[in-house]
């Protein structure tokens, strides 16, 4: 006895009576949002970018920072990786943000409301033990291969690390604060967004850094759907048996999330510190 007709019925069933929503949905994002955030990285020079990157290196964590990531984005460019690492930054950029639009109000409230955590928990937990590839299966039936059945894989595959750490952040907060906030009249909405949110954002930030992490490695397997990223450039090289094209495409995904890292991992310690929360 299997399920696995029943789901097949199913999708069956929402490509007949649903194809002109998803495809309008998908055609309206991708019009509308993805295709010009990526012309938009597309277009930026990269000197540029390291100049950025390179100044919000010195401001959190100064010199030495500053050198460290600016030299992991030159590297890229030098290269000839930019325009991939370019469309890599822009498939993970929008997943993270949807990643975390949705799982950050789930993961406050959860840690609000105990049988949301429970419900919450069980959900985490199932992204968390389903193979990467399990995530491609429904998306390439629903919305075929492309950015957009790639990018809806990355955000179901990297949320969870959004929603854990959210509640994570709101659930550690000294109930004294708590306590005394309630005590000098605020509400429950007042509570949330003057008290525990400014409190939970360094936990909330470390999550975000997560979820970029997993977004990156999720990439890699999106390639089997047709993306043109730095993921793309791994497959091809795995299958040519090209082991320097596949190294250095390797090696330029692991500078954009150590970049990463580096960059949000000092502010969420600065901000701990400043909020006297270490």
């Amino acid at each position: 006895m299997t399920t696995g007709p029943m789901v097949n019925d199913l999708m069956q069933w929402l490509n007949v009576n649903f194809f002109d929503t998803i495809e309008a949905v998908k055609s309206w994002l991708l019009i509308n949002a993805m295709i010009p955030f990526k012309r938009f990285l597309l277009s930026l020079p990269w000197i540029a970018l390291v100049a950025v990157v390179a100044l919000s290196g010195y401001r959190l964590g100064g010199t030495k920072l500053a050198v460290l990531v600016s030299c992991l984005v030159t590297f890229i460019a030098v290269t000839g990786q930019w325009p991939k690492a370019m469309v890599t930054l822009y498939l993970v950029g929008i997943s993270v943000f949807i990643a975390s639009i949705i799982g950050i109000p789930i993961g406050i409230w959860s840690a609000r409301h105990e049988r949301a955590d429970r419900v919450a928990k069980v959900i985490i937990d199932t992204l968390q033990t389903l193979p990467a590839f399990a995530y491609l299966m429904p998306v390439v039936m629903l919305f075929r291969v492309g950015d957009f059945s790639a990018m809806l894989a990355v955000i179901a595959y990297s949320l969870a690390p959004a929603i854990r750490y959210s509640n994570l952040g709101i659930r550690q907060i000294d109930p004294a604060l708590i306590e005394a906030a309630t005590a000098a009249g605020c509400n429950r909405r007042q509570l949330l967004w003057k008290v525990q949110l400014p409190l939970a954002l360094p936990e909330i930030m470390l999550g975000v850094n997560q979820t970029i992490m997993l977004a990156l490695s999720m990439l890699v397997i999106t390639a089997l759907v047709g993306t043109r990223d730095l993921g793309q450039e791994v497959y091809i090289a795995l299958t040519k048996a090209d082991i320097g094209r596949g190294l250095v495409a390797g090696i330029c995904v692991a500078f954009i999330a150590m970049t990463a890292d580096r960059l949000i991992s000092p502010w969420s310690v600065r901000r701990k510190k400043l909020l006297g929360l270490e």
